[in-house]
């Protein structure tokens, strides 16, 4: 029995489940072709991972020659600094049984002894130069809320693989219940290290190939108790409410003008019956409103306490309900007056203080009417 169906003049046909044979060409390609294949909104709801790569293939050291023995197939980082290592298996593989916990767990524990900051600065600089870009843009990218330069960020995530606040990741396209069992088993008895496993299952018909990525082994439970355990060990967000919010934008030196813009907008969005989610950064504060009836566990904007304001559109163009919100919410901002970067829907994007505090008011009205006219509400507020 398929798990995906066609629907097609109105009948269901089921799509074939597919196996993979090459691990290069059908696991580890379709990841580095796009990393949203590791599920950040099911990885943590409130503030899902933003992926950096640093390398695929990384070398790790070889404890008794000091050189590069092994090699993790992606070492990536996100936007809280988190180092993360993948390892890609296909279910055909006998190791995708046990060998492959050991064989990582092994990896990590030597790349937390040898790699520093400088290591992964200079493989990240490496990829950033073989994809045509550079480090300082891939970190903007990022929207990281807890350091403001690339040299503050690679400290911070030398700090946590020395720690063992790191997060290991299984990738295969179907796995084992042993498997299933042993990354669960971990997780309850690790501490900071986040263990996961992604089952992204294919399926095709008529030459055409579907990808569903899946999170196993990370319950709620566990989720909570791995934040509660990572934010004891490390220096306490800087925003926590509005109050500690306010208090870093005014340490930081911005204006009134811009701190009022800011605290109409936090308003705003609880008047309209937000729940806003406190970003984890230990340097720079951020709130995120989210609305559930938009069908997405994204929040379409967040403000930092440095007067930055990231755009997420490009979470809502998979229903059509947050499509519409984004359709309606973007062209009342144009038509307003309010400058959007050319791939606003594509990818999360900053706008300075300077393009968004003048059109704070284009700004609200444009929030409050998308969301009105997404509601069974006849007014919000």
């Amino acid at each position: 029995m398929s798990d995906v169906y066609v629907v097609r003049d109105g009948k269901t046909e089921p799509m074939e489940v597919v196996l993979c044979k090459n691990e290069d060409r059908e696991l580890q390609t379709i990841l580095k072709n796009n990393f949203n294949l590791l599920p950040g909104d099911q990885i943590d709801p409130d503030v899902p991972p933003r992926w950096m790569l640093i390398k695929r293939e990384m070398p790790v050291p070889d404890p008794l020659k000091g050189t590069g023995r092994w090699s993790i197939d992606f070492f990536l980082v996100d936007q809280n600094a988190t180092p993360t290592f993948v390892e890609c298996k296909r279910y055909l593989d006998a190791r995708a049984r046990r060998e492959v916990v050991g064989q990582i767990l092994e990896y990590a524990a030597n790349a937390q002894y040898y790699w520093n900051a400088d290591d992964i600065r200079t493989h990240a600089e490496s990829t950033a130069q073989e994809n045509q870009t550079t480090v300082d843009e891939l970190f903007g990218r990022l929207h990281s809320d807890l350091a403001e330069s690339t040299e503050e960020f690679f400290r911070e995530v030398e700090k946590k693989l020395k720690s063992g606040d790191i997060r290991i990741v299984f990738f295969l396209e179907q796995a084992p219940p042993e498997l299933k069992r042993l990354v669960e088993f971990m997780n309850n008895q690790m501490g900071t290290i986040e263990v996961l496993l992604v089952e992204a299952r294919q399926y095709q018909a008529n030459g055409v190939r579907v990808v569903v990525p899946t999170l196993f082994g990370f319950t709620e439970k566990i989720r909570q108790v791995k934040i509660a355990v990572s934010t004891e060990k490390s220096r306490q967000p800087v925003a926590v409410d509005w109050e500690s919010f306010e208090r870093n934008a005014e340490l930081r030196g911005l204006d009134k003008p811009t701190v009022d813009a800011m605290r109409r907008v936090y308003e705003t969005c609880k008047s309209l019956r937000a729940d806003i989610s406190w970003g984890r950064g230990t340097l720079i504060g951020s709130f995120s409103p989210k609305w559930s009836f938009l069908h997405t566990s994204t929040s379409p904007f967040s403000i930092c306490s440095n007067g930055r304001l990231d755009t997420h559109l490009g979470a809502f163009q998979n229903t059509e309900v947050a499509k519409g919100f984004s359709e309606t919410f973007t062209a009342q901002l144009k038509q307003g007056g309010f400058e959007l970067p050319q791939k606003y829907h594509g990818e999360w994007l900053s706008i300075e203080t300077k393009k968004w505090v003048p059109h704070v008011d284009t700004f609200i009205a444009a929030l409050r009417d998308a969301l009105e006219k997404k509601t069974s509400q006849p007014q919000l507020g």
